[in-house]
């Protein structure tokens, strides 16, 4: 026995030194980088990070820089091994990070940011799973269950219901609770038919199902089309709101069935409409408002946003990003706003994010993947357009390397820390 144990430690104590080898030696070789200020506060990049590659000498890296200074995006072997509270690094959500630390045998094994709901009572968490028999010719199983954590107790709860359907998947999209009712929405996907949503509704005392509500958002009017419906839930995954929002387009039909694509093109839109729906009267009514006429445009890409009572698009070219907000609650449509790439520098837009009262922004200042020009990031007040921040990545440690390689780095993406 206490041989194993020696033998045991000794492969502990190698794996510990591969990890560390290969985590500090990779560190060695690679230069090291910084967002450095060019204008503004940077105290508002502090949410900032951003993603790319460092391609200089041999091989490919992947790295992400921020305000503090660069790393390695990559895990070593021995970081995952050792990780064991959640997948803390896959959220960009602070508060995930906090409610792993906080609750983490309740939290031990979700994964995703859809199924969560959490007031100063309880968390709350629901999935939907489907399953069929072996005679695939038999209608299956859609599963529902719900673990509820008591806050003041810690007491934990599982729901669960069931019902007999024929369908592809299913999945949780959203989970709200008011008063007494947890709302458990669902889409569930058909071979050939437009999907469905489903908002399935527990008692939140008792766990017993109360009813389910097929959310009526239209049919398709021709054999040909389809209607996809995209959900527009709450941008904090675990807030409440009793609503939640849906953009609904008709278009040509891309399957014709499970398996043979109907065209090798883009299928064309023929119609866009925005719905709401109250979780608490079940009521749906469609919104006044241009959902987004110029999202087919190519070269453009359209953000849907809702944070409590304002619904955002925020549509982005190469030359410019455009910031439309709604007010829910009033009917108030705010002044819009635009943002030039010619605001910044010389450059094209490769992305845009709105978060908590901002818009962050990437501007490529030469063409991506051609040479090795840094970009340039800004932050905006979402209001009125303001430019608060503008900075780029720069080197500050070559660690080794030759200066003609210090700038050899590609960064094309960003997250923000919500």
């Amino acid at each position: 026995m206490k041989r194993y144990k020696i033998t045991g430690a000794l492969i502990l104590l190698i794996m510990a030194s591969l990890g560390t080898f290969y985590a500090y030696g990779a560190e060695l070789r690679l230069p090291e980088y910084q967002l450095q200020t060019i204008e503004g506060d940077l105290a508002e990049a502090s949410k900032l990070t951003l993603l790319g590659s460092y391609v200089g000498g041999k091989g490919s890296y992947p790295i992400e820089v921020s305000t503090s200074g660069s790393k390695r995006s990559e895990q070593t072997f021995w970081d995952q091994w050792m990780k064991s509270k959640g997948p803390l690094d896959e959220q960009t959500f602070s508060e995930f990070k906090a409610l792993y630390k906080e609750h983490p045998g309740f939290m031990r094994g979700k994964k995703g940011t859809d199924g969560y709901y959490s007031d100063q009572d309880a968390l709350i968490f629901a999935k939907a799973s489907y399953t069929h028999s072996k005679d695939t010719d038999q209608e299956g199983k859609i599963r529902w269950s719900i673990d509820s954590l008591d806050l003041a107790t810690g007491k934990q709860f599982r729901y669960e219901d069931e019902l007999l359907d024929s369908v592809q998947y299913a999945n949780v999209i959203d989970v709200q609770k008011t008063g007494s009712e947890i709302h458990v929405l669902t889409n569930v996907n058909r071979v050939n038919q437009d999907n469905e949503i489903i908002d399935k509704v527990f008692n939140a005392e008792t766990g017993s199902p109360i009813r389910s509500i097929q959310v009526p958002l239209g049919e398709s009017s021709r054999n040909d089309r389809e209607l996809r419906k995209q959900i527009i839930a709450e941008e904090k995954p675990t807030a409440a709101n009793p609503r939640v929002l849906f953009l609904v387009k008709e278009s040509s039909k891309h399957w014709t069935d499970g398996r043979v694509s109907a065209s090798d093109t883009i299928p064309e839109v023929f119609s866009e409409r925005l719905f709401e729906y109250q979780y608490a009267s079940g009521e749906v009514k469609a919104l006044p408002l241009a959902a987004g006429e110029e999202e087919n445009r190519q070269g453009l890409s359209t953000q849907h946003i809702l944070e409590g009572v304002t619904y955002t698009t925020l549509r982005v070219s190469e030359e410019a990003v455009t910031v439309d907000r709604y007010d829910l609650s009033t009917g108030l449509v705010h002044p819009q706003v635009i943002i030039t790439a010619g605001q910044l520098n010389k450059g094209k837009f490769s992305q845009a994010q709105a978060a908590d009262g901002r818009i962050y922004l990437l501007l490529q200042t030469g063409e991506p993947l051609a040479n090795n020009r840094m970009p340039i990031t800004a932050v905006a007040d979402i209001a009125d357009g303001r430019i608060l921040y503008q900075g780029t990545p720069a080197p500050v440690k070559a660690n080794g390397r030759p200066d003609d390689q210090l700038e050899d780095a590609w960064f094309l993406n960003m997250k923000i820390m919500r």
